[in-house]
């Protein structure tokens, strides 16, 4: 049984191995018929000398030209159509548009829009203000206006 095992494990390696050297015989083979062909073509091989930066158009070039995009390319009146579209925009907007619902809905306030938000934000600042040695006279007297007992709160 012993013997079985170890005969497998040679056998696999040595079938690995002839693998091994049959995939390098055809990668050489590949890389010699690469070149012939180049040869035939007339494909030169790539020089491996260093490529001279100075002198050249990448040592003429500034980062900044990169970065802003090039020469300005806006026209020269664009300005001045922004200028006249937002002013337009403003006016019709702050002066000659009437109130709607949604604007006067706007000029209420959030305690007015949500029940009972107004009695849990005075719970807090009730309880945060006990706990840090702060004044709760305002609150006090808030909450005595909406008819809510400040010993209730306490617990």
């Amino acid at each position: 049984m012993v013997l079985r095992v170890l005969f497998g494990r040679q056998l696999r390696l040595s079938q690995l191995r002839r693998f091994q050297t049959s995939s390098r015989i055809a990668a050489s083979s590949s890389s010699t018929e690469t070149r012939a062909r180049q040869q035939r073509e007339g494909v030169e091989e790539p020089n491996n000398e260093p490529i001279k930066f100075f002198g050249s158009q990448a040592g003429a070039w500034r980062a900044k030209e990169t970065r802003s995009g090039g020469a300005d390319e806006a026209l020269w009146y664009q300005p001045y159509v922004i200028s006249a579209s937002l002013a337009a925009f403003l006016i019709y907007f702050c002066v000659l548009r009437e109130e709607n619902d949604i604007d006067q809905k706007l000029g209420k306030s959030l305690f007015d829009h949500i029940e009972g938000l107004e009695e849990q934000q005075l719970v807090i600042m009730y309880k945060y203000n006990r706990e840090n040695g702060l004044d709760n006279s305002q609150v006090v007297a808030r909450l005595k206006e909406l008819n809510i007992d400040v010993k209730s709160v306490m617990s």
